[in-house]
């Protein structure tokens, strides 16, 4: 299976032209983008300013700092190291469902997420709001991302800005 990556996500650095990322894990410059749905903090960071690419890497919640950041489908992405900075490929690396809790979202909501509780699942990494969130995703993970990549697209439709 794919990774589901943002339902919508701008391209970074490309003109203005946009493009979209489905729940296969495709993306098309055809379709166009209106609207991005990301848990950043006021400042537009997403993942509490830990590093995207360090979770795949090292297995650990790694601070990212200012001065490695970069912008990328409505949110500022801090990483540890200007090597890190580098070797980010946007969908990739993002967070699924823009960084919101990947349970919540298998039952149609939105939840905050603990940068800190996560998981890497099928190669992609999933935040979730608690330890018992993430137990309850993992007792169906097939179930749960299935469910969660339905309802990602209408969670878009009707929170995105």
């Amino acid at each position: 299976m794919k990774r589901v990556l943002f339902c919508v996500a701008l391209a970074a650095c490309s003109g203005g032209s946009k493009r979209t990322t489905t729940p296969g894990g495709g993306s098309g410059s055809a379709a166009v983008a209106q609207k991005v749905l990301v848990n950043v903090d006021g400042e537009g960071v997403i993942l509490g300013g830990f590093d995207a690419l360090a979770y795949q890497t090292t297995g650990k919640a790694v601070s990212g700092l200012p001065e490695h950041a970069t912008q990328w489908a409505g949110a500022t992405y801090r990483f540890s190291s200007a090597d890190n900075l580098a070797a980010f490929k946007g969908g990739e690396h993002a967070p699924g469902y823009g960084g919101y809790c990947a349970y919540a979202a298998s039952m149609g909501r939105l939840s905050q997420s603990d940068p800190t509780v996560f998981e890497i699942y099928e190669g992609q990494l999933l935040v979730f709001t608690n330890e018992d969130f993430r137990n309850q995703f993992d007792a169906d993970r097939a179930g749960n991302k299935a469910k969660a990549d339905a309802a990602w697209p209408d969670l878009v439709a009707k929170n995105a800005k």
